[in-house]
């Protein structure tokens, strides 16, 4: 599901519904407009908070703003270096 699409869980049973966050480059534009939106209406659309992943989102903006503004080497170093600090 792309960032920023509501949903909700129906079932005919008894369940528990576990989601998860999967973050990509492709979609971080849509991501960070998702954050902006909960941050304004908080507790209106979301039922949780997610503090530990702005964390690898920052490194992932870091990556691009190294790579694309500041015209780093890609090949000099790597993408894992970057992210998992």
């Amino acid at each position: 599901m792309k960032p920023n699409t509501p949903h909700t869980v129906f079932t005919t049973e008894h369940a528990i519904a576990l989601g998860g966050h999967f973050y990509s480059f492709t979609n971080l534009q849509d991501t960070v407009s998702a954050i902006i939106h909960c941050f304004a209406i908080d507790n209106i659309v979301t039922n949780t908070k997610h503090p530990e992943t702005r964390v690898l989102l920052f490194r992932m903006m870091q990556y691009l703003y190294k790579f694309y503004v500041k015209g780093a080497d890609a090949r000099s170093e790597p993408f894992a270096a970057l992210v998992a600090r």
